[in-house]
């Protein structure tokens, strides 16, 4: 119960929504979102110097497809009619492939979204490397 509160008191709902907002302009083609995913899915077989530069998506390969086949077909997060997808659409794509996660894993692979996303803007921004978009 001391865990819960603690994750309570430390959670700074500010800082969040103020980066979610951001997501919303900015956008990948789809050629960059088809990169992104090969190299989420390169990420285990990096060395480890470069495991270092990056943040891992933690979504299994099975909630990759998801993400795939929901770019296409999500009547709410899909991209648009160039191919195009919004970074607030693809944090919702990985946190709905993130619901079939085991509860005790639930909470962290939703964190890391947000995370990996927020790198992912980021590297847009020229601010952060972007080993996944180039």
């Amino acid at each position: 119960m001391a865990g819960v509160r603690v994750l309570l008191e430390r959670y700074n709902s500010s800082y969040h929504l103020h980066h979610l907002g951001k997501l919303a302009g900015h956008a990948l083609s789809e050629q960059q979102f088809a990169l992104l995913i090969g190299r989420c899915r390169m990420y285990p077989h990096l060395p480890a110097e470069l495991k270092r530069q990056v943040h891992a998506l933690q979504l299994t390969d099975t909630q990759l497809s998801a993400v795939v086949r929901d770019y296409y077909r999500d009547s709410s997060f899909c991209r648009d009619e160039k191919g195009d997808i919004s970074l607030w659409r693809l944090y919702n794509l990985l946190t709905s492939a993130n619901k079939s996660s085991y509860i005790d894993q639930y909470l962290d692979r939703g964190m890391n979204a947000f995370q990996f996303v927020h790198q992912v803007r980021r590297a847009l921004e020229g601010k952060e490397g972007n080993w996944f978009l180039q």
